[in-house]
């Protein structure tokens, strides 16, 4: 298959301009924190006439194109189906065993931190050695870039009311994206997650009907509830696993989940 025409002819019938592969890709390597995911015009290009783009790129633009990594994957001739049939069983190791953990219902509050943040809109941390400084010790032994980012929230955000304050850090498992539906029992337990979107960032409860998703506030929020189209207007970055109150607030929501 002739990827690079095969790529250009879905990008004319969905009316996808290189302008928005630039766009979204450069959205998601702010979001990922890594430049390798973004896509310039001249890299397309290259791609469009037969360039092997890298695992990162096809991640983008599989996105941008709005089809499946897998089915992406086809077109350059790898089949992710037949991993197996030239392994043989696959090993449970250590890494995979983690990743298949049911994830645990909500989240849980941990240890107060102090903070320098001053910002009144939620922020992904890109963890400089300034930020660094700023985090709970027990976390800093801890981090693990390629699974968990981080971000504060807003001083004025307080879209999630006393779940998760204004000033709290969260960390955020990015291997759970996809917006889940199940039959949670209360609040506490519904997942949070952090989105990306065009106004910035939000820590909500999510809502996917289709390519549009609705993030949802506490109901005791002075937040209004907001809808975007997917991918170009936000993203799911992750799920919300931990919490930490900075020390000037008192940990409203202290009982570990």
């Amino acid at each position: 298959m002739d990827s690079g025409k095969w790529i250009r002819e879905l990008r004319d019938e969905r009316f996808i301009k290189s302008s928005d592969i630039e766009r979204i890709s450069r959205s998601i390597a702010d979001v990922k924190g890594n430049a390798d995911f973004y896509i310039s015009h001249s890299t397309l290009a290259d791609i469009e006439t037969g360039s092997l783009p890298s695992i990162h790129k096809l991640f983008s633009l599989a996105a941008c194109l709005k089809v499946s990594l897998d089915e992406l994957l086809l077109v350059f001739g790898i089949d992710p189906n037949e991993v197996r049939q030239f392994a043989g069983p696959l090993e449970a190791g250590p890494r995979r065993a983690e990743s298949g953990k049911t994830p645990q219902p909500g989240f849980r509050f941990q240890l107060n931190f102090d903070t320098n943040f001053t910002s009144h809109e939620t922020s992904l941390l890109k963890l400089n050695p300034q930020e660094l400084g700023t985090l709970p010790t027990a976390l800093r032994k801890r981090l693990d870039p390629r699974r968990y980012r981080y971000a504060v929230v807003g001083l004025k955000d307080d879209t999630m009311g006393e779940l998760i304050p204004p000033g709290s850090l969260v960390e955020v498992d990015v291997m759970q994206n996809i917006v889940q539906v199940s039959d949670w029992k209360s609040m506490r337990e519904r997942p949070v997650y952090l989105v990306w979107h065009t106004d910035g960032h939000s820590c909500c409860w999510c809502q996917l009907e289709g390519k549009e998703l609705t993030l949802l506030p506490y109901p005791l929020s002075h937040q209004p509830v907001r809808r975007f189209k997917v991918p170009r207007e936000a993203s799911v970055i992750g799920r919300v696993v931990n919490a930490w109150l900075p020390f000037e607030q008192l940990p409203t929501a202290g009982a570990t989940h």
